[in-house]
């Protein structure tokens, strides 16, 4: 027969084995579920910082799209101006010698108009000034065309507009 004693301990000793073998599984399978849940944590912030990048990098092709609309607006709004420019320079000096033609014409005609002779004179100086006039008429002719030029840089300017509104949108977007 066994000892009652011997059997308690052994009893005891089966049962905190017991206990600690239940323990350490339990331990495992925490293991395991937290390494699952780190893993699927993991999953999704590596999702995130894939839609984070994505995002970044259409925000910067929408910021180049812009960048080059505008330096393409800018450009062509440079050369319209060198254009102006040079046609108001031109303007300028037709108008200057049209004013000095009228001016030396209107001292002939009062010098002139005194004899017979002057009558001819007066009729070529006649000639001239329609000539003058009609020149006069194509100068205004290309004020129109500089009201022209002014219309299309204001087209050009209103592309620079769109161009900025749809980065504004693509940023509103993102």
């Amino acid at each position: 027969m066994v000892d009652p004693r011997l059997k308690c301990i052994l009893a005891s000793l089966a049962l905190a084995f017991s206990f600690g073998v239940g323990w350490v599984v339990n331990g495992w399978r925490a293991d395991a579920h937290i390494a699952r849940t780190e893993s699927t944590q993991d999953k999704r912030d590596a999702s995130q910082a894939q839609q984070a990048q994505e995002a970044i990098e259409n925000k910067a092709d929408a910021v180049v799209t812009h960048a080059a609309a505008q330096q393409e607006n800018t450009h062509d709004y440079t050369q319209e101006m060198a254009q102006l420019q040079a046609g108001r320079a031109a303007d300028a000096a037709r108008i200057a010698g049209l004013q000095h033609d009228i001016s030396s014409a209107a001292t002939r005609n009062t010098q002139l108009a005194s004899d017979a002779a002057a009558c001819r004179d007066l009729a070529d100086q006649h000639q001239r000034l329609a000539a003058l006039a009609a020149e006069g008429a194509g100068l205004v002719g290309d004020l129109g065309g500089l009201v022209q030029k002014r219309d299309a840089q204001v087209e050009l300017l209103r592309g620079q507009i769109g161009a900025d509104r749809k980065l504004l949108e693509k940023f509103v977007r993102y």
